[in-house]
């Protein structure tokens, strides 16, 4: 659904370039998924690039535990290399016991209102704690 909202947003902002009559560009980050290892639990979470915003598709695999317990909401931390630290807003995943999958959404602004990045920002951390018997897994990602 998310992608779907995605084309559509870029279709519109290609017809309005064209209406203008200037070409218009649409970059769209290139998904980029970091996989973690939490016990016996696979994470695997795919952000979708700066212009997206602080949003991620997170994966949770495992044979051994229900995974229905574990609310991200809860459990999740977005860290930046300018020491601010996101709490989420949102956890949007469904129940499927051993196989999870669902959004999690961090604020688009960080605690003074400014933007969650900014173009100093090069690298940003998705901690999750206590799954899997694990305290944290840490999933990086570094900005060009």
């Amino acid at each position: 659904m998310r992608q779907r909202a995605l084309a559509l947003v870029a279709i519109g902002v290609l017809i309005f370039g064209f209406t203008l009559g200037t070409p218009a560009t649409v970059a769209l980050a290139e998904p980029d998924t970091q996989t973690g290892q939490a016990g016996e639990v696979t994470i695997k979470a795919t952000w979708h690039g700066a212009d997206v915003g602080p949003i991620f598709t997170v994966v949770l695999d495992t044979h051994a535990v229900n995974l229905d317990a574990y609310d991200l909401r809860q459990l999740a931390v977005l860290r930046t290399d300018q020491a601010e630290e996101l709490v989420p807003i949102g956890w949007d995943a469904p129940a499927g016991g051993h196989h999870r999958q669902g959004t999690l959404t961090f604020p688009p602004t960080r605690s003074d209102g400014s933007p969650a990045f900014t173009g100093e920002t090069r690298l940003i951390e998705l901690s999750i704690r206590d799954v899997g018997g694990v305290p944290e897994t840490v999933l990086k990602w570094v900005l060009p």
